[in-house]
């Protein structure tokens, strides 16, 4: 089950033509913390998300899966 919207953030690179390195600066996280969410690994720090979302300039709940069903 995926929580975090990885298109999202794999859309936003793409579209600014940014390295997964070039995109951690901007957000200033490791390269090891974005490898974590884009695979939907559960072990990353909680504020990391935050940094990527105010780079993306969205509300932080727009990166999670609903899986409510």
């Amino acid at each position: 089950m995926e929580i975090i919207k990885v298109e999202i953030i794999k859309d936003y690179m793409i579209n600014n033509n940014l390295s997964k390195k070039s995109f951690c600066k901007l957000c200033k996280i490791s390269y090891e913390t974005l490898q974590k969410i884009l695979h939907n690994q559960y072990n990353f720090r909680v504020n990391a998300i935050f940094k990527v979302a105010k780079v993306l300039n969205v509300e932080v709940t727009e990166l999670f899966n609903d899986n409510k069903k």
